[in-house]
């Protein structure tokens, strides 16, 4: 009896060693989310805990308000024609209006860049806004970001130690994609080894087309 209950206890312990494992193997979790989706659909969609991380406005009936991201999660904008997935973030919030999505903002990444490392991630993201059919809004001075030469990235460089820079892109008359990069610390000291990077991307309706 007792070698009996002894099995069971020794099948218990490794039947939670791998319940364990499991979970803590999972990765980050994940938002399909695109403008104009549905919320009970992002929910249903996703594994991130979206109800559990969305502040609902007090009105009759109760609707959510904005959804936040403070853990690990992959983003994927899921429009069948112009989707993407975006890095691992743990910075995020996601905007209602009607229970559909409306605006969406973001930095893609788990921390700030030294500045080699967040020029490639830029380029990385704006080759993927390309494939997925992204294009830069057709106004002056608006262009994809030029980082392929070291006198390119020197000159984007300085201009990020005074300003921000950033360009427009569009799926015309249905999404409007905003894309920065800004230098966030130790900016003070101009100091290319030491300042730090960060990028934002916010996402919404197409305000920009005639």
């Amino acid at each position: 009896m007792m070698r009996k209950r002894n099995v069971y206890v020794m099948a218990a312990v490794a039947l939670g060693a791998i319940a364990l494992t499991l979970y803590l193997g999972r990765g980050p979790d994940q938002i399909n989310f695109h403008i104009g989706k549905t919320y009970d659909d992002v929910v249903q969609d996703s594994s991130f805990p979206v109800k559990d991380k969305t502040a609902i406005y007090p009105s009759t009936p109760p609707h959510p308000s904005s959804t936040w991201i403070t853990s690990p999660v992959i983003i994927t904008f899921d429009d069948k024609q112009h989707g993407f997935t975006l890095p691992v973030t743990k910075f995020g919030a996601i905007g209602w209006s009607d229970f559909k999505a409306t605006t969406f903002t973001t930095s893609p990444m788990l921390e700030t860049l030294p500045f080699e490392k967040a020029v490639k991630l830029l380029g990385d993201l704006q080759q993927m806004f390309k494939k997925a059919g992204w294009s830069p809004d057709a106004v002056e001075g608006n262009d994809w970001f030029k980082t392929e030469t070291q006198e390119d990235r020197s000159r984007l460089q300085a201009k990020l130690f005074d300003q921000l820079d950033g360009v427009i892109l569009l799926v015309p008359h249905k999404y409007s994609l905003i894309l920065h990069i800004k230098c966030y610390a130790r900016c003070d000291e101009r100091n290319p080894d030491t300042a730090r990077y960060l990028i934002d991307v916010g996402l919404g309706e197409d305000h920009f087309s005639d």
